[in-house]
Parts: structure tokens; sequence; C-alpha cells
């Protein structure tokens, strides 16, 4: 016996009961449908659910605006803390662990890496 699926995503579904709801349709009170579906009620979930998906895509391409924006705040953020970071350095040039005082992680493993492979 062949299978019929139905896949989930929204315009699938959103197609086939145009389908199923203009054959319907045209067999007027003919329609196998009629005494046991309720179309009407089904278009109306069928029309929520588009405004669903048109709500999620809209909702997508303003998260995908904000990420973008985010991104370029951090940008702007991170150069001012390195110049932050900088000018403590220059203050502090022999003893770099006071800029933990001001927040900053102070990672002398990855210094002593260096200058052993240098």
């Amino acid at each position: 016996m062949a299978q019929i699926k139905i896949k989930g995503n929204a315009n699938y579904l959103a197609g086939l009961f145009a389908d199923i709801k203009r054959k319907n349709d045209a067999d007027g009170e003919a329609s196998l449908l009629n005494s046991v579906i309720d179309i009407a009620a089904i278009e109306g979930k069928v029309n929520n659910m588009i405004d669903y998906q048109e709500k999620a895509n809209d909702a997508n391409r303003l998260k995908e605006e904000l990420n973008e924006q985010k991104a370029k705040m951090a940008k702007e953020i991170i150069n001012d803390i390195k110049q932050i970071r900088d000018l403590l350095k220059a203050h502090f040039p022999n003893d770099t662990k006071k800029l933990g005082a001001w927040g900053f992680t102070i990672d002398e493993v990855s210094k002593k890496k260096v200058e052993e492979t240098v």
C-alpha cells in the first residue's frame, strides 16, 4: 500500500490545504468532506499559521539586524577597552598585575609560553 506523506512546514501545509479546499469547493455539496470536516475552521487555522510564519520571519530579520548592530557596538567597545588597557600598561610597565584591579584578567601563562618560544 502506498504511503501518503504530509510534511510539517507551513508553506507545504498551506499549499496542500489550498488544493484540498479547491477540490472541496469544486465538488460542492457532493464533496466527501462536507459532512465530516469543517473546512472553514481549518482555513482559519491555516490563516493563523501563515500569520505566525510571517511574524516569525519578521522577528528573524529583526534578530539579524540587532545582532549586526550588537557586533558593531562590541567592536567599538573592544577598541575603547584596548585604549584603556594600553594606557594602564603604559602607566604600569613593570607591574601589569595592577591591571587586575581595573577588572582585567592577567594571563601570565601565555606570556611565559611566548617568551619560551622566542
